[in-house]
């Protein structure tokens, strides 16, 4: 008998609020370095087939801080028009050496985001999958997810291209492992590992040149489930969109493409993967809140923003339920399961 399918929806932003800080802080030095990156993926080939289902380009739908992009007619994949090659990844990520992200070094933003981001993950996990896990994390970044899975007693290994960040993870983790590995050696760890029964992938999916070859590589190999979080194409994106001064958080540098809730399934039912654990919710309301702040104009901000709270940020998580509950949110995690 097939079990039932795990499925929640929502998250209170209160608890990631004060993470989000540097969204306001340091929206110019944020804008300033999404345009140089789309700038530079402007530089590169068109795309000529969705990255997701593999379909022929379709016609230009949005046109968003210096880069076009289209919806794909047959999966609903969003894609920039151009090609994010090895090069221009390489640049972003490798050569960049964490220096956008200076403040995982500080160990209570550390330990705040692992209680208030990646606890909730790791417990999702188990509800879904009701058995005895361990993990190989890939793109495991300062290692905060796996402190998370060490706090709850889960055995985990992760694997990260940056050395700052490993540097910064080794120091904290006690039981679970952080290495340096270079992305290009990733598929051969995979299809390698005989201990774990999970391939971790937390906002890596949608940073890739091929998602699909890692998909493939999960599905060769002898682990049991995947379990991954990606950005959807939402609301976030129609109020980007519309706020040319505020810097975007969701579609942009990194985030060349963005699934819809229709190319989700269409890569599942593709793979022949069973959905097991959905668990949705965003960050919409809190960026239109953002914009509004950025955005507004005032000769008072401390009274413009208290009245804001009043009206409008009381009710941030009723609002974003509505979104969340109809799948249309900003983020989704979800665990599959090989059939």
């Amino acid at each position: 008998m097939r079990k039932k399918k795990l499925v929640k929806f929502s998250k209170s932003y209160n608890d990631i609020f004060s993470i989000k800080k540097s969204l306001y802080k340091e929206n110019t030095k944020r804008l300033k370095f999404i345009l140089k990156s789309n700038k530079s993926l402007k530089n590169e080939g068109l795309r000529k087939f969705c990255k997701n289902c593999g379909y022929k380009s379709s016609p230009k739908f949005l046109s968003q801080f210096g880069m076009n992009y289209t919806l794909c007619k047959k999966c609903n994949h969003l894609n920039a028009i151009n090609y994010d090659s090895p090069k221009f990844l390489h640049k972003l990520y490798s050569a960049n050496k964490g220096k956008n992200y200076d403040h995982d070094k500080d160990y209570n933003y550390f330990f705040q985001r692992v209680k208030n981001i990646h606890l909730p993950k790791v417990d999702f996990l188990r509800q879904a999958i009701k058995s005895k896990i361990k993990v190989l994390d890939i793109g495991a970044g300062s290692g905060q997810f796996l402190k998370a899975l060490e706090l709850r007693k889960i055995k985990g290994i992760g694997y990260e291209p940056s050395k700052s960040f490993v540097k910064v993870g080794k120091k904290i983790l006690k039981k679970n492992k952080l290495v340096h590995l270079d992305m290009n050696k990733t598929f051969h760890t995979i299809l390698n590992d005989k201990e774990s029964n999970v391939l971790s992938l937390i906002c890596v999916l949608v940073h890739l040149e091929e998602p699909n070859a890692m998909i493939e590589a999960f599905k060769k190999s002898n682990l049991k489930y995947i379990f991954f979080s990606i950005p959807i194409f939402s609301l976030s994106v129609f109020i980007e969109n519309a706020f040319k001064n505020v810097a975007p958080r969701h579609l942009g540098a990194g985030h060349t493409n963005l699934y819809t809730k229709e190319s989700l399934y269409y890569m599942a039912k593709k793979y022949n993967l069973d959905i097991i654990g959905e668990w949705w919710f965003g960050a919409d309301f809190a960026d239109l809140y953002r914009s509004f702040i950025h955005s507004s104009n005032t000769t008072n901000l401390n009274k413009y923003k208290s009245e804001l709270d009043k009206n409008f940020f009381s009710v941030i998580n009723e609002l974003q339920n509505v979104l969340d509950r109809n799948k249309i949110c900003s983020e989704v995690h979800v665990v599959m399961k090989k059939k």
